[in-house]
């Protein structure tokens, strides 16, 4: 009796719970349950993921390219990079960064 639980839960039930991990990960994130979208007001339809991004000018950055001739800026570049956490609401199929 017990072999044959065994058997079915990993025959049936380990196959189903390694879908719903791939279903619930995707390239919008995960599905956060807690998030309530900014748009529609729905919530437990919002993915979440961690981004990068481009902002501004780096004050230390900039005083580096005025040191060295401007030699740094080929290799750093002046912008600084900071993380965000990009949003994307499944049920209005909006996006937004916070």
């Amino acid at each position: 009796m017990f072999v044959t639980i065994l058997i079915v839960c990993i025959v049936i039930v380990l196959p189903f719970l390694i879908y719903v991990q791939i279903r619930t990960r995707s390239n919008s994130g995960y599905l956060n349950p807690l998030i309530v979208c900014s748009h529609c007001q729905s919530k437990g339809c919002v993915r979440v993921k961690s981004v990068t991004r481009k902002t501004g000018v780096s004050g230390s950055k900039a005083t580096a390219a005025i040191l060295t001739g401007g030699l740094s800026v080929l290799a750093t570049g002046l912008s600084r990079k900071q993380n965000f956490t990009q949003a994307y609401c499944e049920n209005c199929k909006s996006s937004w960064v916070f």
